[in-house]
């Protein structure tokens, strides 16, 4: 039996609640390549759990550097999303603060997030971590996103190197988490001489205000990439439920306003389960970059403005929804994005 039929008999939901059956992903040996999971967690009626996951990259292939051609992702249903970092400068979330965890293919440690303010929530922590692959697909039919990367492109790791897998579930109003929360991530070993870097991009707009007196606002961003041809060949857009539309545009690093309908690769309308774009295939202009625009409609929360306006930095009791991390009172509008051939420099983050 292939693997792609294995892994959609074993990926079935059974039922609702407690009952739900665990999707599988193959344990893989050196030969293949290492694999990651998170233990299964409790996410309580009417919270949101945010969870950082520390482990480093194991030596599968004898003091060499490993090159990863694919990716498989699993989440269970009621996840908001799972990113992986590269771990650079530590701020306040530090991998030696966390608690040992088994994960089983490597070990780690884990920083709780709960509630905000745990570090894991604090997006300036992570501020020069770069993308390593993402996912925020969780439902019942499709709780794996399998990612083969371009033929001649993979991603480089060092062994040794820390990675971090951060993973937010919601069980409230606008998210909910049927029965546990759970990831993994299976790093396949390219087996066919793969040498182009991939490069990655992580993107955010923070000057979010989507108020009552201004319920359908638009924020847009640009981000210039190294200068040299690369090709986009997968991307995702990540706001809250506010969020009506998510684009993203080829960018000639120059202009000041959004780019011609040509240059559109990425187009998005569902906040909940974003769509992953792959096998784009789009070339950036030589200085160029991306241009991406998140498209709001204020809506009234559930349970009263009172926790939205205590969220707002400018106090402006107007019940605005601006960048932070809860799905419940806060709004996001950050791309990810993937594009090769990688340079010295070509992890991208653009805060």
């Amino acid at each position: 039996m292939s693997l792609m039929r294995w892994l959609l008999l074993v990926v079935v939901l059974t039922a609702c609640g407690d009952n739900v059956a665990p999707w599988l992903l193959e344990e893989l040996d050196p030969q293949t390549g290492f694999w990651v999971r998170t233990p299964e967690f409790a996410v309580p009626q009417g919270q949101e759990v945010q969870d950082c996951y520390f482990f480093k990259v194991p030596d599968v292939a004898n003091g060499a550097d490993l090159m990863v051609d694919r990716f498989a992702l699993g989440l269970n249903v009621g996840s908001h999303h799972m990113n992986v970092f590269r771990v650079k400068t530590i701020v306040a979330l530090d991998p030696a603060a966390g608690e040992p965890v088994d994960m089983g293919g490597v070990q780690g440690t884990v920083v709780h997030g709960g509630a905000p303010p745990s570090p894991c929530w604090k997006s300036s922590n992570w501020a020069d971590w770069p993308i390593v692959a993402n996912s925020q697909q969780s439902v019942s039919d499709r709780p794996i996103l399998d990612w083969q990367l371009p033929t001649g492109v993979a991603t480089r790791f060092t062994p040794g190197e820390m990675l971090m897998l951060q993973i937010h579930y919601v069980n409230a109003t606008d998210q909910t988490t049927p029965a546990k929360g759970r990831g993994g991530i299976n790093f396949y070993r390219s087996a066919d001489g793969d040498t182009m870097e991939l490069g990655t991009v992580f993107a955010t707009q923070q000057s979010i205000r989507v108020c009552r007196s201004n319920p359908q606002p638009s924020y847009s961003g640009a981000c210039a990439l190294p200068a040299g041809t690369h090709t986009v060949t997968a991307a995702n857009g990540h706001f809250h439920s506010r969020g009506r539309e998510f684009r993203i545009w080829a960018w000639d690093g120059i202009s000041t306003t959004q780019p011609a309908d040509d240059a559109l690769f990425y187009q998005n309308t569902d906040w909940n389960e974003p769509l992953m774009k792959t096998d784009i295939g789009m070339v950036l202009p030589q200085t160029g970059g991306i241009w991406w625009t998140c498209d709001y409609l204020w809506t009234e929360p559930d349970g009263g403005c009172a926790a939205v306006d205590a969220r707002d930095p400018q106090h402006a009791n107007d019940c605005c929804y601006t960048f932070g991390p809860t799905v419940e009172t806060s709004e996001h509008c950050n791309v990810f994005a993937y594009y090769y051939p990688k340079v010295t420099t070509g992890d991208v983050t653009c805060f």
